[in-house]
């Protein structure tokens, strides 16, 4: 028989079954409890939010009412709401970025959100956190899908040394990363960002994260000079032609996406294959939920046959 699941869908989004809490909801509610700051997880007009301190500046930063109320509990600090223990503990997808740990009818729960556990110096690493029932997202959850080192990929531009590269990446998260990224391991090039990107590298550095050298899109610079990477928001990128004196990129890990541009970067912030199982191994819990993808590869992993898998 199939236990009671640890969320439940609701019109907001979702909740703790027999609570009026929502994890990550995308419409107004009284209780908010939010893993990071991406408009598929964030949402403005919450009457009370419970979130990480960097996630806080994130949606102070992006939206005009964030909350009337945000708390913002350090990483692993217990606190508790409507009678229920929580605590936060870093997800490892961006700045701010939080699994969401409770304990409900003698039982610990752990909601990932977005997580990856590839090494990233421009936000809080991933910390596994122990529970009885796992919540994890399943972005990537394909067979054997895996993410190439980003430090290898990052270091292969320099190949393009001739010439300006046009790189995608979405403004929050991504950017960031990248610019990071690029001076670790591609520090002949200058980085240029979008007008856009500008406010969260600002938000970044003040929260302690070195992003690097980096500088605003300086047009004439760009179509004159050699040797820049001018990070664009995905739609800009899409309504750019090939051009001359440059070569373009969307940093991402859907394959498929790679095809309309002039060379692949395979750079993700989300598990891969090998992540998830790692993760739902170490994690010790029995009872295992999917969320945000396919979790059908995921129950018939022979790795994990021991474990109740369920698609939320």
């Amino acid at each position: 028989m199939k236990p009671t699941p640890p969320l439940e869908a609701a019109a907001k989004g979702y909740r703790i079954p027999g609570t009026e809490i929502y994890i990550d909801p995308l419409e107004p509610v009284a209780c908010a409890i939010i893993s990071h700051a991406h408009g598929d997880h964030a949402s403005e007009g919450h009457e009370t939010v419970y979130c990480s301190e960097g996630t806080a500046a994130l949606i102070k930063s992006r939206f005009k009412y964030p909350a009337k109320k945000i708390i913002t509990p350090a990483f692993g600090e217990e606190f508790v709401v409507k009678g229920i223990s929580f605590s936060l503990h870093p997800a490892g997808h961006m700045l701010g970025s939080s699994q969401i740990r409770w304990k409900l009818n003698g039982r610990s729960h752990l909601y990932t959100g977005d997580y990856k556990r590839e090494k990233d110096l421009s936000c809080e690493p991933f910390e596994i956190s122990p529970c009885d029932v796992l919540i994890t997202e399943v972005t990537f959850g394909q067979l054997n899908k895996v993410h190439p080192p980003a430090a290898e990929i990052i270091a292969g531009l320099e190949k393009y040394g001739d010439t300006n590269l046009m790189i995608g990446a979405y403004n929050l998260g991504k950017s960031q990363r990248l610019t990071r990224l690029i001076n670790d391991y591609a520090p002949s090039f200058r980085v240029m960002v979008h007008a856009k990107m500008v406010p969260y590298h600002h938000i970044y550095e003040k929260m302690g994260f070195n992003l690097g050298k980096w500088e605003p899109y300086k047009r004439e610079q760009f179509k004159h000079s050699k040797h820049i990477v001018y990070l664009v928001p995905p739609p800009s990128l899409y309504n750019f032609r090939p051009g001359k004196h440059f070569l373009r990129a969307m940093a991402t890990g859907w394959d498929e996406q790679h095809l309309r541009y002039d060379f692949p970067l395979p750079v993700s912030d989300h598990a891969d294959w090998p992540s998830l199982i790692q993760t739902v191994l170490e994690s010790g819990a029995e009872e295992v939920y999917t969320i945000h993808g396919n979790g059908t590869a995921l129950q018939a992993a022979p790795e994990l046959k021991d474990k109740q898998i369920y698609i939320l």
